[in-house]
């Protein structure tokens, strides 16, 4: 990290190239830490977080689940996100935020010493490596399956869970495919490694059940607008084979509202297709800030 752009570590303000963690620390060598990441978007309005509420409440949400007291409240991380992308300029990027454990730690059991360290990174920052999504991607199955409900909590984001998700990308990339999609432990589609799916089928739009996979803020507020569009979407279990009765699909994440997928295994899609297409640019006006009813979504950052 560059030196002259600022993170947030524990009420103070310091350069990124010191905000560093012992490697005996039980959230490295653990994956015990719990983090958010989450939009810098540029509006006709200015820089504005995005989804900013919501983001904090599930850090919290995240940190309770794992089990861990936050040294802060909700209202101080909010001001120190605020503040810190004001420090560093932000007009458009992200931010990610951890809470962990910075001790040295031998044990499988952490001490009760939590740090919050906090980035806002903005893409023009230099050292900052950011790859435009593509106009589509083609996607594996992976052997992985998601972490069953009952061996983690699997709706906070606790960094361990993420292995799961990295192994299924690294062994789909070796298929030479360019994105993964997980089943759940019975089989059914779950999601990707940090991103929902949806399938549609005419006007028609279905996304797995959120019992096995992580129910993403950026799939919530896809689910208003097109709820708002007059296209309301139905959870559903699906299974691979059902892949074939759809004609269009797309990930939602954080950094990537609305990724089309051209294929999934031999499954052709079209891509990106009329409602995808749709749900894009009603998106990309969402973020702009130049959609009024999803303002509330926006957190301006003056």
């Amino acid at each position: 990290m560059n030196i002259g752009i600022a993170a947030w570590l524990d009420g103070k303000f310091i350069d990124c190239s010191k905000a560093t963690v012992p490697l005996l620390s039980h959230s490295f060598s653990r994956g015990s830490g719990v983090f958010e990441v989450m939009a810098v978007t540029s509006t006709v309005k200015g820089p504005a977080f995005f989804c900013l509420d919501e983001h904090v409440d599930r850090f919290f949400y995240s940190a309770e689940q794992a089990y861990m007291t936050l040294p802060y409240t909700k209202a101080d991380i909010t001001q120190a996100l605020s503040e810190l992308a004001r420090k560093n300029s932000m007009k458009s990027g992200l931010a990610k935020f951890y809470a962990y454990y910075p001790d040295i730690e031998l044990g499988t059991t952490p001490s009760s010493h939590v740090s919050v360290a906090i980035f806002c990174l903005d893409y023009s920052h230099p050292g900052i490596k950011w790859h435009t999504p593509s106009e589509s991607v083609t996607v594996g199955i992976s052997k992985y399956r998601k972490l069953h409900p009952q061996t983690t909590s699997l709706h906070a984001k606790v960094a361990g869970n993420y292995v799961n998700g990295y192994l299924a990308r690294m062994e789909i990339k070796q298929r030479g495919f360019d994105d993964v999609l997980m089943l759940d432990t019975n089989g059914f589609v779950a999601e990707g490694p940090t991103s929902n799916i949806f399938l549609i089928r005419g006007t028609s739009i279905e996304t797995p059940t959120i019992e096995n996979v992580l129910p993403g803020i950026t799939r919530r507020v896809i689910i208003e607008i097109l709820d708002d569009m007059g296209y309301p979407e139905k959870e559903a279990h699906i299974r691979p084979e059902d892949l074939e009765k759809y004609e269009e699909a797309f990930f939602s994440g954080t950094l990537n509202p609305v990724q089309p997928i051209a294929r999934i295994e031999g499954r052709e899609f079209t891509c990106p297709g009329p409602m995808t297409k749709e749900i894009r640019s009603r998106m990309k006006e969402v973020l702009a800030g130049k959609a009024a009813r999803y303002e509330k979504f926006l957190t301006y950052i003056s």
